[in-house]
């Protein structure tokens, strides 16, 4: 049983046709797969990118806030500081009335004896 050239050459035909036509379907699912990747490969890229921004603003802010907690530190008073600087005013006052008190007593007895 042999089959006669032209079916041959048609079955090789239709061979060839289906394997280009898989062929061309392998190609495009292909070029899709890598436009797929090189988006992922822009997303990842531009994640990066964002990421590096928001690290950075965080960085500088922290640095802000340790400047800011240093100067606090180094300019703040203590309560300790604070209760002794109370201290201090009360009894400064405390010696300015005094005194004023000797000077109202030494007029009164100036003027009582007049």
């Amino acid at each position: 049983m042999t089959d006669p050239p032209g079916n041959v050459e048609l079955a090789l035909a239709k061979l060839s046709e289906i394997t280009a036509v898989g062929l061309a379907e392998i190609k495009g699912q292909l070029a899709l797969l890598m436009q797929r990747a090189d988006h992922a490969d822009w997303r990842v890229d531009q994640l990066t990118q964002r990421q590096d921004a928001d690290r950075a603003m965080a960085t500088a802010a922290a640095e802000a806030l340790e400047k800011r907690v240093d100067a606090i530190e180094r300019d703040g008073v203590t309560r300790t500081q604070l209760a002794d600087s109370r201290r201090q005013t009360i009894g400064v006052v405390s010696v300015i009335v005094a005194v004023i008190s000797v000077v109202v007593a030494v007029i009164g007895i100036i003027i009582a004896r007049l």
